[in-house]
């Protein structure tokens, strides 16, 4: 009975190290700023983990900032940039489709930049109002609480999209979409439009991580973090 305990306690002991080695596997992004109070929600409640340079995060985490809050996110696989200002809410997912992996940020509310790297990637923003997808561009992205959602074109050619219609967005454009029943509608960018203004800082980085095969790579390299 005795040696019977042990071989069930060395199994559990056994799942949770893959369940440990798997969860590495999935990680999917990396933080490399933070400033102000920064919170991470991981299944559906708030970690004990704290947020910081380094943090790796998995599909579904959710990052919360607050009046003085901010946070740079760095994707793995193609190095894209995520920026997300004071007052937000998003939260990093993937889906996979055929077989390519599909970046997508939701934003509750609040403001994120968001800068493509690579042409072929594909990345979405999805808002309570529509989804934004493109491939190689950057942008910003403003949710308004339970209000409208605008998109402002930076670089690039996007679309945003929704049940009612869709749109194109280039640089020095704009698409307003005031809800999820109304179409996205294209403007110029107005004269008086309160840009977001990014400071550079150049960072060297590096941290090692396991990919789905359970290959284990060494990721390096040197960013100009705009904050």
């Amino acid at each position: 009975m005795k040696r019977k305990s042990i071989f069930s306690i060395l199994i559990v002991l056994s799942v949770i190290l893959i369940a440990n080695a798997s969860l590495s596997a999935k990680a999917i992004a990396v933080i490399i700023k933070v400033k102000g109070t920064v919170a991470l929600h991981r299944d559906n409640k708030v970690s004990e983990q704290k947020l910081k340079r380094g943090t790796r995060l998995v599909a579904g985490d959710k990052i919360v900032t607050d009046n003085k809050g901010y946070a740079a996110v760095r994707f793995i696989e193609d190095r894209s940039l995520l920026r997300i200002r004071s007052n937000s809410t998003c939260t990093i997912r993937t889906r996979k489709e055929k077989n390519e992996t599909i970046k997508n940020v939701f934003l509750e509310v609040g403001t994120i930049y968001a800068r493509i790297t690579k042409q072929n990637a594909k990345f979405e923003v999805q808002t309570p109002t529509s989804v934004a997808s493109v491939k190689g561009t950057e942008w910003v992205t403003e949710q308004k609480l339970r209000g409208a959602t605008y998109y402002y074109g930076k670089s690039g050619v996007f679309e945003v999209s929704n049940e009612a219609g869709s749109a194109l967005c280039r640089a020095g454009e704009m698409v307003e979409v005031k809800s999820s029943n109304s179409a996205p509608v294209t403007s110029k960018i107005p004269d008086d439009y309160d840009d977001w203004d990014i400071e550079s800082e150049q960072e060297d980085y590096e941290f090692q991580f396991e990919n789905e095969q359970g290959e284990k790579r060494l990721l390096r390299f040197r960013v100009m973090v705009e904050e």
